[in-house]
């Protein structure tokens, strides 16, 4: 008899231990996806926070910004999906759901104002009119200073009024927007009685752009000029091409810093 209850304690203890290894093999289990989750969660976030890549085109652009609206909407999806539980542990919280679904509307707008523009200016592109690229994580329309202005000179060409008309037809439907106007020169000096450096000719290009523009009905307070002489480069100055593309006049979208909680917390000292 007592044999019979040896065995039957042993039988209960040694299924007790395989209980709790299936215990700890699933908890191990949910550990593992809790941190995996996490990660993710982590990931996502650094990523809404990286710096667009300079010098990519307008349609690069916009696939960029879809591709990036897609995986925001399959997170917010997922996120949505998972069971209370872990979404407390990971934690998925209602604030970050939102700061995700915002973060998705702001691309989302960001990509129409991108999408409209470019339909506006596709005949201009198309035409060899003016280049349409982002540079330095901004927008930037180019115009070649050859059809603008006379070699050395600030009045504006029949053929870059027309030019000029145009794209201030598509540009001040963005009248929430902001603009600065840059003039670009290649490496040559230039030293006369009205312009002693290649920065004086470049700002006084530049002014002479945005006097225009606002003629045109942009909005006076919402562009302004600057030069930058042969100092912001995009060739090589030791060819004859090289020095046509710095010879330029740009057309810069100015980005909504505005809307970056990050930096407005960073200006203020974390104050509202």
């Amino acid at each position: 008899m007592r044999s019979i209850f040896v065995a039957v304690l042993l039988s209960s203890l040694a299924l007790s231990g395989c209980k709790r290894k299936e215990l700890e093999a699933s908890l191990a289990e949910a550990n593992k996806k809790l941190e995996a989750t996490q990660g993710e969660l982590s990931s996502e976030q650094g990523k809404n926070k990286q710096l667009t890549a300079e010098n990519q085109t307008l349609q690069e652009k916009i696939a960029q910004l879809e591709g990036q609206i897609q995986k925001l909407s399959n997170d917010i999806k997922i996120l949505e999906d998972q069971n209370a539980d872990l979404a407390r542990k990971a934690g998925a919280t209602q604030d970050e759901l939102k700061a995700l679904r915002a973060e998705r509307a702001k691309r989302m707008a960001e990509l129409q104002v991108y999408k409209d523009l470019f339909g506006k200016l596709k005949a201009l592109v198309d035409a060899g009119t003016i280049k349409v690229e982002f540079r330095k994580g901004r927008l930037v329309v180019k115009l070649a200073s050859s059809i603008l202005f006379d070699s050395g000179k600030t009045e504006l060409k029949a053929e870059g009024q027309a030019a000029l008309a145009n794209l201030a037809a598509a540009l001040k439907t963005l009248n929430d927007r902001e603009f600065l106007v840059a003039g670009h020169t290649d490496n040559v000096p230039i030293k006369t009685a009205r312009f002693k450096t290649n920065w004086d000719l470049s700002t006084a290009r530049a002014v002479e752009v945005v006097q225009f523009l606002i003629s045109q009905g942009m909005t006076s307070k919402n562009i302004g000029a600057a030069g930058y002489g042969e100092f912001d480069p995009v060739s090589d100055n030791a060819t004859e091409d090289g020095k046509a593309q710095n010879r330029r006049i740009e057309v810069i979208l100015m980005p909504l810093l505005g809307d970056i909680p990050e930096l407005k917390e960073m200006l203020t000292g974390g104050k509202s």
